[in-house]
C-alpha cells in the first residue's frame, strides 16, 4: 500500500480527487477501509458530513460501489442501483 492514503484511494475506479478528499475527511484512508465499511455505510457518513455543503447524488453511490467492486459504475446491475435510489430517498426524508 502507498504511504499517501489519497494515492491508494485514487487508484480505485470511479473516484477522483474531490471524492477522495471527502473520504479522507470522514476518516477513510485506505481501500481496505472502504471495502470493510461498504457502499451504504460510507455514503451515510458522507451524507451526514457533507449534505449541507455539497449536493451528494445517487451517482456518488454508484461510484462508491464501482470502486469497491472494481468496475465502472455504469456496469452496476439495475436492481442494485434501485437499492441506492431508495437509500438516498430515505436519507433525504
Amino acid at each position: 500500500m502507498n504511504s499517501d492514503p489519497k494515492e491508494d484511494l485514487l487508484a480505485l475506479k470511479n473516484l477522483g480527487p474531490k471524492s477522495v478528499a471527502q473520504l479522507v475527511d470522514i476518516g477513510i484512508t485506505s481501500s481496505d477501509q472502504l471495502n470493510d465499511l461498504g457502499t451504504e455505510e460510507v455514503f451515510r457518513r458522507l451524507y451526514f458530513r457533507f449534505c449541507d455543503e455539497h449536493r451528494l447524488s445517487v451517482n456518488y453511490l454508484y461510484a462508491l460501489e464501482g470502486a469497491i467492486i472494481g468496475c465502472d459504475w455504469r456496469l452496476i446491475p439495475m436492481d442494485r442501483k434501485e437499492e441506492f435510489r431508495r437509500l438516498l430517498k430515505d436519507l433525504k426524508s
